[in-house]
């Protein structure tokens, strides 16, 4: 397993963010991360090949690009604009030489309209699958932090990869909570999924909006000093044989940059010792 950074957690508009991808590329490799996941929105001003040849110019791969491509609409015109959306995401993987892509096709619009949208983006995914098998690009959800996306507990997930045969997983640890979920259960049961992972904390927040399921108050916290419980879930990734990238994220309000200096910093040392180092 190698660490990956997410270009958003270091991005422009975050608290002591970098202001392009460049610096971030350059942020990442001095810190000794292995690859960058690409949010797709920072893809701005080069090309996916160029942004390959940016990464691989500091030593780093592409580990995974994420990006929305609403299919939840009834609009068969809006929703085809969704799938392409998807396929272009895999252009891109292939022209940058990255592995996975991670779809963010969209909540339903109330609980009511939820077991709508779970059939409608199942269509969707099941259009982009050939595309991707193709091309070898494996196409994933994440368990999305939002009750009315139908991919957000490891139900959902499940019914999801029975209903697109050849769908992936990017384990995201700190949102199985908001979904209802213990994220080292989750791993457990859909460990046969995973191909990508994300790693973040969360810390309780008395002034906050969002709450988790068990109405406390959350935002995003430092690595080691939150609500996840690292350690046994690292473990639980060696013992299935996981050997993808750990994607950082960090959403908390203070530095960003410090922030992933330290959160890095001390996943590190939770790999080696779940790896036996």
């Amino acid at each position: 397993m190698q660490f990956s950074l997410m270009t958003y957690t270091v991005g422009p508009g975050q608290p002591g963010g970098l202001p392009h991808v460049t610096a971030i590329a350059d942020f990442a490799a001095d810190l000794g991360f292995a690859a960058l996941e690409l949010s797709a929105g920072h893809l701005k001003d080069m090309s996916p090949a160029d942004f390959g040849a940016m990464c691989a110019d500091r030593g780093l791969a592409v580990s995974c690009i994420n990006g929305g491509c609403p299919m939840t609409s009834a609009d068969d015109a809006e929703f085809q604009a969704g799938v392409d959306q998807a396929k272009q995401y895999v252009d891109w993987a292939v022209a940058m030489a990255c592995p996975v892509i991670m779809l963010l096709p969209g909540p339903a619009l109330d609980e009511a309209d939820k077991e709508r949208t779970r059939h409608r983006i199942a269509e969707g995914l099941n259009l982009v699958m050939p595309y991707a098998n193709a091309a070898g690009v494996a196409v994933t959800l994440e368990d999305f932090p939002n009750p009315l996306t139908p991919y957000c507990s490891i139900a959902d997930l499940q019914w999801m990869f029975a209903a697109v045969p050849g769908l992936k997983l990017t384990y995201d640890n700190g949102n199985f909570l908001l979904g209802g979920d213990d994220p080292l259960t989750a791993l457990q049961a859909l460990g046969d999924y995973v191909v990508n992972a994300h790693i973040k904390d969360w810390e309780i927040d008395p002034n906050g909006s969002r709450k988790l399921p068990d109405g406390r108050p959350f935002r995003g916290g430092k690595h080691g000093r939150g609500l996840i419980n690292h350690p046994p879930i690292f473990a639980e990734l060696v013992r299935q044989g996981y050997d993808g990238f750990l994607a950082f994220e960090y959403e908390g309000p203070e530095d960003h940059c410090q922030a992933t200096r330290e959160g890095l910093a001390y996943l590190q040392g939770v790999l080696a010792t779940a790896q036996g180092g």
